[in-house]
């Protein structure tokens, strides 16, 4: 059965596709718009949840903040809520204070103090991800995938000291 929406979803929609308008993605040059079109996708397609439309909703604005110009949290707030704001804040890298503790201990805290919904949807983001790399060009795609799996390597290695 189809999922029914209301305004709120059809309305982040309209906003992710105005914001990254001009936007492709690095690898492939592809209008970056899909990407978050695919997150909300992958969302509906592998997560039950009472609360579908609100994590479709945050999946389709996730990069707003991090990779639009003057796009705030507060101005998500209002067009679509607290909820929905909390997870993209979720889902935002503080710059500042990854230079200031660093990556590592930057992505332990953020792993160890994350929602359910900000896994789902960081896991749907990453799901996007991995899908795309067989439209990356020969070399980039070769950096992508060694820099992929040290960083396999690297989050195993920060979930193991986070739960031990």
């Amino acid at each position: 059965m189809p999922i029914q929406f209301n305004d709120m979803f059809e309305k982040a929609l309209e906003f992710a596709l105005q914001k990254h308008k001009w936007q492709k993605r690095k690898n492939n040059n592809i209008p970056y718009y899909r990407h978050p079109i695919s997150v909300a996708k992958n969302i509906e397609t592998y997560k039950k949840s009472q609360n579908i439309e609100l994590l479709m909703t945050a999946a389709l604005l996730h990069d707003t903040v991090e990779d639009c110009e003057n796009i705030t949290l507060q101005e998500i707030a209002e067009n679509f809520g607290y909820y929905v704001a909390a997870l993209v804040d979720e889902l935002t890298s503080n710059e500042s204070e990854i230079k200031k503790i660093g990556k590592t201990d930057y992505l332990k805290n953020k792993m160890t103090n994350m929602s359910s919904y900000w896994l789902v949807i960081k896991l749907s983001d990453r799901l996007d991800n991995v899908k795309d790399l067989h439209t990356t060009n020969e070399i980039f795609g070769l950096i992508k995938k060694s820099v992929w799996l040290f960083s396999k390597k690297f989050v195993y290695q920060s979930e193991f000291s986070i739960f031990s």
